[in-house]
């Protein structure tokens, strides 16, 4: 059942990624929940349950579920991206069709993407925020990058896992065709990329870098700010919008939850 030998297979395991990105571990749940309460962008109101009470305490430990959850769920996405790169090469080479050869060099783009975010997100949750005068000499994560080959059972540096996730992002964007940009994509796309650098690059102080691939954004005819200057509906603004409707020509890339996801 693990095999990935045609273009639809590849097809099929480019959507698995996607669906291991749909973890409640993830962007539905304790990834994007738990930083906001343990920063205080989220207070809690008389009457609430007491959930997640020992992150409103930062009695925080590595062995809490909510973190192993998100941990886990992130090589989740990491193992499913190397199963796919250590196949695809395989499935390259069987295929005579231009058309089929195109889009699986675009849904490898698509798998690098997805691969340097699911890092970047391990980066910023389990270590140190990254000076250049020491990320040489402070630990990184663990740097899988073959689903077949034996994992590093060590964690690398800090400067050299930063790179590992630039290095992704950089082969994303070469393969990935800017003519598919476009506002609220559920897949990775050029722009996915620009913006994950750039912020990268802004967690690594590299201002320059930061300001080069968020430009390629600012300057993108397939994106807008959702202004709180004028109206999408009678009564709403394009920002109030964005809230109540979750779309907005601001969104660069979402999950593509559907009304059934859960």
């Amino acid at each position: 059942g693990m095999a990935m030998r045609t273009f639809s297979d590849a097809e099929q395991h480019l959507t698995g990624i996607y669906s291991a990105y749909m973890s409640g571990a993830l962007y539905s749940g304790h990834l994007t929940l738990l930083p906001d309460i343990q920063s205080d962008l989220v207070m809690a109101v008389q009457g609430n349950s007491n959930k997640y009470h020992s992150f409103w305490q930062w009695d925080i430990r590595p062995t809490n579920s909510e973190i192993t959850s998100i941990y886990a769920s992130l090589y989740n996405v990491i193992a499913r991206c190397n199963f796919f790169l250590d196949k695809v090469n395989a499935v390259r080479e069987s295929l005579v069709d231009d058309q089929q050869l195109t889009s699986l060099d675009y849904y490898t783009g698509e798998v690098y993407c997805a691969r340097a975010l699911a890092y970047a997100e391990l980066l910023k949750c389990f270590c140190k925020a990254y000076d250049p005068a020491t990320a040489e000499n402070e630990l990184g994560v663990v740097l899988a990058d073959s689903y077949f080959a034996e994992a590093p059972a060590k964690r690398a540096s800090l400067k050299e896992s930063y790179e590992f996730v630039i290095r992704d992002l950089e082969k994303a964007e070469e393969m990935l065709d800017e003519e598919n940009d476009g506002f609220d994509a559920p897949y990775f796309t050029n722009a996915s990329a620009h913006a994950i650098h750039a912020r990268t690059a802004l967690y690594m102080q590299d201002w320059d870098a930061a300001i080069e691939h968020s430009t390629v954004l600012i300057e993108s005819d397939a994106f807008a700010l959702a202004t709180a200057r004028s109206y999408v509906t009678q009564n709403q603004t394009f920002l109030q919008y964005l809230w109540t409707n979750d779309t907005s020509y601001e969104t660069i890339w979402r999950i593509g939850y559907t009304a059934t996801s859960y």
